[in-house]
């Protein structure tokens, strides 16, 4: 079993600490799919520095984090949650939906996913948390 030692260990308990507000801003339910009853856990959207960072963090299903991991392998059905995601009213969770859309190597097997962000308003709050997510 791996051991959380210095730095990493830090990583982990302050994304912990993240799980109180997480809770308070997805209701309890997955903030990528809308399902509730599931099983939550905090998940850390895109390149992971020092710090962890709230408005990169999104509380997700195992479901969803699954699908998010083998993203190059999930049929079409499996991203539809992406279209909950983009509408959220939360501005990390869109920002979240954006960044698992960019990441995908080959959009054109997903035939609705250039429509879905094309009707997408991307303000300056939601291009600077894009911004983070890439770095």
């Amino acid at each position: 079993m791996a051991k959380w030692t210095g730095r990493s260990k830090g990583r982990k308990n302050n994304i912990a600490e993240f799980g109180k507000e997480m809770v308070r801003r997805s209701k309890s339910t997955c903030e990528l799919c809308g399902e509730s009853g599931r099983s939550l856990s905090v998940y850390e959207i895109g390149k992971t520095d020092e710090n962890a960072d709230l408005e990169r963090c999104v509380h997700v299903c195992d479901e969803c984090k699954n699908t998010i991991k083998k993203l190059n392998k999930a049929d079409e059905n499996d991203l539809r949650f992406l279209n909950h995601a983009i509408w959220s009213d939360e501005t990390t969770v869109k920002a979240a939906a954006l960044h698992i859309i960019s990441e995908i190597e080959d959009r054109s097997r997903y035939s609705w996913i250039e429509d879905l962000v094309d009707m997408v308003y991307i303000d300056n709050d939601l291009k600077d948390i894009c911004e983070r997510m890439k770095h």
